[in-house]
């Protein structure tokens, strides 16, 4: 088994140990649920396809950093319309690999 399988599968146990450790030391528990995220993140980052997968991601970043920064919530949510037009302009472009699913990516 590759590093990248084993990172990819240890995430879920990581990101509960450093939940709990924070949230029993320091009693807080709200914002530290977002730590769960990293399961959804950490799999595309060890993908061999992150140039490709990394849009989503960046729109969804500056969704986020417009909406809380200046409270501008309504008209950014448009970003997330380009991330077809992105797929679609720039998939001839990039050759992209069939991606595995992920039960598959863990059994082989």
């Amino acid at each position: 088994m590759n590093i990248r399988k084993r990172i990819t599968l240890a995430t879920p146990l990581i990101c509960l140990i450093i939940y709990l450790a924070i949230g029993f030391t320091l009693n807080i528990w709200h914002p530290t649920w977002a730590i769960f995220f990293l399961i959804i993140i950490v799999p595309e980052l060890m993908d061999e396809n992150f140039a490709w997968n990394i849009y989503p991601l960046l729109c969804l970043v500056a969704y986020l950093a417009v909406g809380f920064s200046i409270d501008l919530w309504h008209p950014t949510w448009l970003i997330f319309l380009t991330i077809p037009v992105y797929y679609i302009l720039f998939a001839p472009i990039i050759k992209k690999k069939t991606k595995k699913k992920f039960f598959e990516y863990i059994s082989s």
